[in-house]
């Protein structure tokens, strides 16, 4: 594939070539604030594979379809729809596209279960497959990394060290880990294995591609685990539920956002009960 003229052709797309094989397309998508748009990623050369369709509006739809279109007349083989996992700001078009392109659609088996009903996943994508190359061979291989989901599967080109992070990492806001289906355990694990990667750069969902990337891995390691030893110290004896430790545990955070803030402190006091630290009485935590 011509670099210039694929750099020109995503360009006039509105999109922006973040390194080899590697293209972002920021559209609309009903995602949490402070973001507005995800990330979709066009990575890889032949096979080459379309990450997270999710824009559902009729001019974003068609902005994907000339970006594939434009790449398959520069040499690139379209080849899949690839979701890293199956939030509905990362795979709401899925069904859509598929059935406009003709594409595949690949994901973790988890996400194929969570998306039964909704969307057809044609082909099952587990732990080091290989699903993109670049113009020079360089293969993609995926990472199931979960903990903000079940099913979350990242993209990593090991001759660059280029990341798509999908929701393990975010460019702007951040990362709720839902206990609805979240696990925060699995979340710290999921960033400590990408860490040891030591990728040189982050192409997260929301926001743009973070260039420090070992560092950035390690500060949401940290921010994590000191937000959850706030909790551990907020607890007691006397059971509160999690609302009440708001005030202590999330004093630096607007209130505005509490709500979020209770979602992601029950998943940190899940995350204490595993580690034997924290126990739930009726509906309030106290110190184990």
């Amino acid at each position: 594939m011509p670099q210039d003229r694929w750099e020109r052709e995503a360009a006039e797309l509105g999109a922006v070539v973040e390194g080899p094989g590697l293209v972002r397309l920021a559209l609309s998508t009903p995602t949490l604030p402070p973001a507005t748009t995800t990330n979709h990623y066009l990575v890889g050369c032949n096979p080459l594979v379309l990450v997270d369709p999710s824009a559902p509006a009729a001019r974003d739809q068609l902005r994907l379809l000339q970006a594939l279109q434009a790449a398959s007349e520069l040499g690139a083989v379209p080849t899949a729809l690839f979701l890293t996992h199956h939030h509905n700001d990362h795979a709401g078009a899925a069904a859509q596209l598929g059935r406009a392109t003709g594409l595949p659609i690949w994901a973790h088996p988890t996400t194929t279960q969570l998306l039964a009903g909704k969307v057809v996943v044609d082909r099952a994508v587990l732990d080091g497959e290989v699903v993109a190359r670049n113009a020079d061979g360089a293969p993609w291989l995926t990472v199931f990394t979960p903990g903000h989901a079940p099913g979350h599967l990242a993209l990593h080109q090991p001759e660059s060290g280029q990341v798509v992070a999908g929701d393990l990492v975010a460019g702007v806001g951040t990362i709720l880990v839902d206990p609805s289906d979240g696990d925060m355990g699995l979340y710290l694990q999921s960033l400590a294995r990408l860490e040891a990667l030591n990728p040189t750069s982050l192409a997260p969902a929301h926001g743009p591609v973070q260039r420090d990337a070992v560092a950035l891995l390690q500060h949401y390691q940290q921010h994590r685990r000191a937000r959850e030893a706030k909790i551990l110290a907020a607890l007691t004896a006397t059971a509160q539920p999690p609302a009440d430790l708001l005030p202590v545990a999330y004093h630096d955070v607007s209130r505005l956002a509490w709500p979020l803030a209770l979602r992601s402190s029950l998943s940190h006091l899940l995350h204490l009960q595993q580690q034997g630290l924290a126990r739930s009485v009726g509906a309030g935590w106290v110190r184990a």
